[in-house]
């Protein structure tokens, strides 16, 4: 009679164990606190904020890097620049896609530094995609044409300095947002759950659909935090994509596993 009552205890702790992460992370239950995903990401960062920190830096560097390479191979600056640009663009989605896999390494591991996750991604569909993820930054181009003609191409494309106010700027920077939340969760469904493009767009919908207040209030963070990159030199975006990463990587956890 005690092992029957200690086996049903142990059964109903599991349960409600289950219960609470189902409730956490948002697995068949019709709503999801707003503030979960914040709450996940903050205790993620908290894991290793000096390497996250690191990690999300890196992309920066390495992408002014490559915009400083054609400069020095390519003597006409009308090719150089955009080559440049657009090179960096491109190069940065298999390294995005590479902090993607670093996080969950910290989320699984308990250490954001892995060669082996990176080199064990399934990157050969992801790869084939890369072109499709620079619409951020042609819908920035087209925003910036729209808004100031020439001169926002000449600024963005041919990196030639004109007369701009930090507002105006800031617009600019954040009129990629609504492409970035489209293809926010593409990168880790691809690399870790070895989903489609076609898959990880469907999985990306469900998220929204499931929990619209709370992926809007993720779209507003990403907003306020490039918007107001000109406002601080670049400072709202060095301290807050570290968390906001994590914040991130807690939306789509629960969808990361193998199908």
């Amino acid at each position: 009679m005690t092992a029957h009552t200690s086996g049903n205890q142990n059964e109903l702790a599991l349960q409600a164990t289950q219960t609470h992460e189902n409730n956490t992370y948002g697995i068949n239950t019709g709503r999801l606190d707003n503030k979960a995903w914040l709450q996940q990401g903050w205790q993620l960062f908290k894991q290793a904020p000096f390497s996250l920190f690191v990690l999300m830096l890196s992309p920066l560097i390495i992408e002014g890097i490559i915009q400083l390479l054609p400069a020095q191979l390519i003597p006409d600056p009308l090719l150089a620049a955009p080559m440049s640009i657009m090179l960096s663009k491109w190069i940065m989605v298999p390294v995005i896609g590479a902090t993607w896999l670093c996080i969950h390494n910290l989320a699984t591991k308990g250490k954001v530094w892995s060669f082996s996750a990176i080199s064990n991604a399934s990157w050969g569909k992801f790869l084939l995609i890369s072109p499709l993820l620079l619409l951020p930054f042609l819908s920035q181009l087209l925003f910036s044409w729209v808004l100031l003609g020439s001169n926002g191409v000449d600024l963005l494309l041919f990196q030639k300095l004109i007369d701009i106010s930090a507002h105006t700027l800031g617009l600019l920077f954040s009129s990629a947002v609504p492409f970035i939340m489209l293809f926010l969760f593409v990168a880790p469904l691809m690399l870790i759950a070895k989903r489609t493009f076609k898959q990880s767009m469907a999985t990306t919908f469900s998220i929204v659909s499931a929990q619209p207040s709370a992926f809007a209030m993720l779209a507003a963070l990403n907003t306020l935090v490039i918007y107001f990159a000109p406002h601080t030199f670049g400072l709202s975006v060095l301290l807050a994509c570290p968390v906001l990463a994590c914040i991130h990587y807690g939306a789509v956890k629960p969808h990361l596993a193998h199908k």
